[in-house]
């Protein structure tokens, strides 16, 4: 058991080293994820300009709503999707097949990776994002920031689990590009990263209530923001927990069926 978290832990701390050799890609990437959430933002602001209520929502709720949505469709970046598809791509998948390693395991081992060393450049970023626009709203007890912590890494199984079948889809085409820029669109709209899933029609909001998406942004900015607790709390881990489920069993059903047809380009 030691020996296997070991071999793990390896692809985690060498995912970290390629971040930080790779600092300026990854800093870009950082900036225009940062430079996308501005642009929300100062849409939002103009929302809120004649309104300074909505549906509940006061503007310094939703500042702060924002930055944690930044930081949390920051965690897990498209860089763990495309590597997946590049290494298909090239044929270097081939390499990944004999090391005696779960490649599934593997994939989340290196995104967590990613996600430690991004993380630490993106939580800078949204602090200085909070210092500028002013966001008030925080966590006022110990409780709230462990649900906080624990929704957090809810968020980044399911999104990496997302990416992770998203990408094995490159078995079967020859670019993952507008694949990639679909599952975005989705986990963007359905996660309320762009807009509080409070604020759908309550038919759409009944809806996500069921999907995955929901726990990569709205069940940690909610709980975050003190919107989200007691029994709506545990019902939404308990439902985010059982996605997790299915889509881990979901990408060993793909890989499976990737290993029986391979169609590698270029390799």
């Amino acid at each position: 058991m030691r020996a296997a978290l070991k071999k793990y832990w390896r692809h985690t701390a060498l995912a970290m080293q390629e971040t930080l050799a790779y600092r300026v890609t990854y800093i870009v990437n950082m900036f225009s994820m940062v430079v996308t959430y501005t642009v929300i933002f100062f849409v939002w602001s103009a929302v809120y300009a004649g309104n300074p209520d909505l549906d509940g929502y006061q503007w310094q709720e939703m500042k702060s709503y924002l930055i944690v949505s930044l930081f949390l469709s920051s965690l897990v970046s498209m860089s763990s999707e495309f590597r997946i598809s590049r290494q298909i791509r090239t044929g270097n998948i081939a390499i990944e097949l004999l090391r005696p390693a779960d490649y599934q395991k593997a994939s989340l081992s290196i995104t967590l990776g990613y996600s430690i060393s991004e993380g630490v450049l993106i939580a800078i970023a949204c602090l200085g994002f909070a210092f500028v626009t002013g966001a008030t709203v925080i966590p006022q007890n110990a409780l709230t920031w462990l649900l906080f912590i624990v929704s957090v890494l809810f968020s980044m199984a399911t999104k990496f689990l997302m990416v992770y079948v998203f990408g094995l889809v490159s078995f079967w085409t020859t670019s993952l590009m507008g694949i990639s820029w679909l599952r975005r669109g989705l986990t963007d709209f359905f996660s309320g990263a762009l807009i509080p899933l409070a604020l759908f029609p309550s038919t759409l909001r009944t809806i996500t209530d069921w999907l995955p998406f929901k726990a990569i942004v709205w069940i940690p900015a909610s709980v975050f923001t003190g919107r989200l607790y007691g029994r709506a709390l545990t019902r939404d881990f308990a439902v985010a927990f059982i996605w997790i489920v299915v889509l881990w069993f979901l990408g060993r059903l793909v890989w499976k069926a990737a290993m029986r047809k391979v169609t590698i380009q270029g390799g």
